[in-house]
């Protein structure tokens, strides 16, 4: 993941408590069209995320949404995507909050929080309270940040601009300690996959590929009720031979 220089930021409840002259104004956006790991360009308000690590790895997102590594944090979260692009985003920060994160890196994401419910319909889950939920993927957004104080500009480090839009390449993986599903029966019918899975509460996808590390063209999470009945989860082939997991959350 692509490194940037520290001026770390932190979203605060209320911006009119700006402290002043060295507040952090914070710039991000894409050109796109941003796309998922299936092709589909983003739908309007999906979701970016400004994340933040103290040794500059970033781990990844759990499919609830919380970092991989506790260490990190995820700074801010933006459903804002429109038009298969994130528009200009713009927050002032204090500097009180930005000084206390004054080591480490930070990099803006594309996550997939897309849910399928009951009834058909699919659109991004977006956030709760301003916390993620669900991510089925996520990946490093390629446009470059803008940071600055008030009272003049500071250095993004390695930010760049690039003429492609961003991707969602990577599947988030279950969270620690929430129990998994039980696969009990899959049928391939022409480039179709189909997984018969024990009905656990919450959000299933269907992460798979080539190798067993793969994650394929994920798609959208499935809202599931914890009921009687076994849940159907369908996903496309990846060749063929292919191996195929469920991650919930």
């Amino acid at each position: 993941m692509k490194k940037l220089t520290t001026f770390i930021v932190a979203m605060m409840a209320a911006f009119a408590f700006a402290d002043g002259a060295d507040d952090a104004i914070v710039t991000f956006s894409t050109h796109g069209p941003d796309r998922y790991a299936d092709g589909a360009t983003v739908m309007d308000g999906e979701c970016y995320a400004l994340v933040w690590s103290a040794d500059g790895v970033f781990e990844g997102l759990s499919a609830n949404g919380e970092p991989v590594d506790s260490a990190d944090k995820v700074i801010l979260v933006a459903p804002m995507a429109k038009d298969g692009r994130c528009p200009e985003i713009v927050f002032q920060l204090p500097a009180s909050v930005a000084s206390s994160l004054a080591s480490g890196v930070y990099e803006v994401l594309l996550l997939d929080t897309r849910v399928t419910r009951a009834n058909g319909t699919t659109a991004p889950y977006g956030t709760a309270n301003g916390k993620l939920k669900v991510v089925n993927g996520y990946g490093e957004v390629a446009d470059g940040l803008s940071i600055a104080k008030t009272s003049g500009a500071l250095n993004a480090g390695n930010a760049s601009e690039a003429s492609g839009g961003s991707v969602v390449a990577i599947g988030a993986p279950a969270p620690a300690g929430v129990a998994q599903p039980r696969i009990k029966h899959i049928r391939v019918d022409g480039d179709k996959v189909f997984l018969t899975v024990e009905n656990l509460p919450g959000f299933m996808r269907v992460q798979g590929g080539a190798t067993l590390s793969g994650t394929g063209a994920l798609g959208s999470a499935t809202a599931t009720d914890g009921g009687s009945q076994d849940v159907i989860l369908v996903t496309q082939t990846v060749g063929s031979s292919g191996f195929f997991r469920v991650v919930r959350n």
